[in-house]
C-alpha cells in the first residue's frame, strides 16, 4: 500500500512537472508528447525517492510562480498573449531549477 501511494505522488509531481516542461521541450504538444513526459518524470521522480523535501518545494516553488507570472502577465502582457505561455512556463521551469542549484551548490544559503 505505500509503494502503491508513493507512486501515485509520484505521478502527481510528473503531471505537474509535464505540464510547465511539454510547451517549453516541444513546439505543439500532444497526448502522447504529454503522456511520455509524465511516465518519465515519474520514474525520475520515484528513482530520486531519497529527495522527497527538495522535490517537492521546487515543485510549490515552480506553481507559486506560475500563479504570479501568469497574474502579472494577464495585467502587462495583454496583447501578445502568443508567446505568453511559453515564457510563463519556462519562468516556472527557472524558478524551480534555480532553487534546486541554490540549495545544491550553495549549503549555506537557507532560503525556507
Amino acid at each position: 500500500m505505500d509503494l502503491l501511494w508513493l507512486i501515485s505522488k509520484c505521478a502527481l509531481i510528473g503531471i505537474i512537472w509535464a505540464a510547465l516542461l511539454v510547451p517549453v521541450i516541444f513546439n505543439n504538444g500532444g497526448a502522447i508528447k504529454y503522456l511520455l513526459t509524465v511516465a518519465l518524470l515519474t520514474g525520475l521522480c520515484f528513482f530520486f525517492k531519497g529527495y522527497t523535501a527538495i522535490i517537492n518545494t521546487m515543485t510549490l516553488i515552480a506553481l507559486v510562480g506560475l500563479v504570479i507570472a501568469f497574474i502579472t502577465s494577464m495585467a502587462v502582457f495583454d496583447k501578445e498573449s502568443k508567446i505568453k505561455s511559453k515564457v510563463i512556463a519556462f519562468s516556472c521551469i527557472i524558478a524551480g531549477v534555480s532553487y534546486l542549484v541554490t540549495i545544491l551548490f550553495f549549503n549555506s544559503v537557507h532560503i525556507l
